[in-house]
């Protein structure tokens, strides 16, 4: 197996940047979702699951410095500037967050993935982070190539999934394999199950495709792809070799 490309998401629910190299710390990627937008308001960190405009805003960070793009703004890094736009975009009072070490987010999602009106549902993530579970996401490309030959009239787009790793096999991924990539390794812990981000429109032409979530519900069982958590610390370069270890 190999590696053939790695994400990271430094905003809950943005969209993130396609990297050449990571570092893998015991938190996950370092830089992944360390932050997330708070709505003052209900006090939740907004996820795409409950308001998916989210994915048309971007992250990337320059350097150790992140950088926020806003949809008819254009790019702005953390302060009051930043947080008066997201404010005026999403049209309630928001702030830009670091994740907490010490304290876990609450997340809202709508109790039906196919439709936005329904109550929401609440649940609380990880301390330290803006992941909604575990740390780490990883997904195998042959997957996604198969779900194409099932369905090819929908987009198997990988930004639907939002990974931070893409192997180039599967089999491997199953939970309680121990996976060295790089100078890291990582234990797969539990299948990833999937949600209405899989469906949400975003930028670069990819539409709203409910038929997405419901072929992999009937399909498999609604997951794709593993959750894991990192065992070793190191860094993965994108072509980097990943082998199966006690």
């Amino acid at each position: 197996m190999r590696v053939l490309g790695l994400w990271r998401y430094p905003v809950k629910s943005m969209q993130g940047e396609h990297v050449d190299s990571v570092l893998l710390t015991p938190a996950g990627v370092a830089g992944d979702r360390g932050y997330g937008v708070l709505d003052l308001g209900s006090g939740t960190v907004i996820s795409a699951k409950r308001d998916g405009r989210l994915l048309h805003a971007r992250a990337r960070m320059a350097g150790d410095a992140l950088v926020v793009e806003v949809p008819g703004v254009g790019e702005l890094p953390p302060g009051d500037a930043l947080d008066a736009a997201l404010t005026r975009w999403l049209a309630r009072p928001v702030r830009l967050v670091a994740a907490d070490a010490g304290r876990a987010a609450v997340y809202e999602a709508s109790a039906d993935p196919e439709s936005d009106d329904t109550e929401p549902v609440r649940w609380t993530g990880v301390p330290g982070s803006f992941v909604d579970s575990r740390s780490l996401h990883l997904l195998a490309a042959a997957d996604l190539e198969r779900l194409a030959a099932e369905r090819p009239e929908l987009a198997w787009d990988v930004r639907r999934f939002r990974p931070n790793i893409v192997l180039d096999a599967g089999t491997a991924l199953v939970p309680g394999a121990r996976l060295r990539a790089g100078g890291a390794v990582v234990e797969v812990r539990t299948p990833c199950p999937r949600c209405v981000m899989t469906t949400r429109p975003q930028p670069g032409g990819l539409e709203r495709e409910l038929e997405v979530l419901r072929h992999l519900a009937a399909t498999r069982g609604a997951d794709l792809g593993v959750l894991a958590e990192v065992a070793e610390a190191g860094s993965v370069c994108a072509g980097d070799a990943v082998d199966l270890v006690p």
